[in-house]
């Protein structure tokens, strides 16, 4: 498991410009456009699982895992470490972001208010883990090319069943009120208390996700 690990870094590496890259246009586009905190921390998160899942298309090329897989390292073990690797890259690259958003509200050459900063930090680290939790099983399980297609019907599909599920509830008027004041009843509770209901919630679907991803890893054949 370490020696993946070490082999990933080094992928890593070798992709570092590309994401620098990346990582300074958002920089730009929040420092000198209108975009809010949520918009950095947001892209820079989700970019961090995508560098993760990257790894696992490296690995796959020309038979690359039957490769891996001469080597002593199970299946379940190799799930995990890109596990590890995807949750440790979020959270490093979600706290630089988080870091320099509060810094340039420090700074006042833009100001938001500290509960927008706070629930842009939550949003953007949930968003990046579920992410994680939906990308990896679909990767391992289609492959690049086919999970590129199955993750954008999905994506988009999920898209296009919450907006005629909202316009249905227009259309019928649907109370929903109840959801928005249990909503609010959960953000009563304080700070502490929602992040740690969040903090639950993604623990749970990593652990689903890792949970699929080693029963897909254990029935393929290399």
């Amino acid at each position: 498991m370490r020696g993946v690990f070490i082999k990933d870094l080094e992928t890593l590496k070798g992709n570092g410009r590309t994401f620098a890259a990346v990582y300074v246009i958002a920089l730009i586009c929040f420092l000198g456009t209108s975009a809010g905190p949520s918009f950095l921390i947001s892209y820079v998160s989700v970019l961090a699982a995508i560098m993760a899942v990257n790894t696992i298309a490296a690995d796959d090329m020309d038979n690359g895992m039957a490769y891996i897989f001469t080597f002593p390292i199970s299946r379940k073990e190799y799930v995990k470490e890109k596990y590890v690797l995807g949750a440790g890259m979020i959270t490093i690259l979600w706290l630089v972001a988080v870091v320099i958003a509060a810094c340039v509200n420090l700074s006042g050459f833009r100001t938001a208010p500290w509960e927008e900063l706070l629930a842009s930090a939550a949003a953007g680290i949930f968003l990046a883990v579920f992410a994680e939790a939906v990308m990896f099983p679909v990767q391992l399980k289609y492959g690049n090319t086919t999970g590129r297609i199955v993750l954008f019907v999905l994506v988009f599909g999920t898209m296009a069943i919450g907006w005629i599920g909202s316009e249905i509830c227009k259309k019928m008027h649907v109370d929903v009120s109840a959801v928005k004041a249990f909503g609010m009843q959960i953000f009563e509770l304080g700070i502490p208390v929602c992040l740690g209901i969040l903090f639950v919630l993604m623990l749970l679907l990593l652990l689903i996700s890792c949970t699929i991803s080693i029963k897909i890893m254990e029935k393929k054949e290399y």
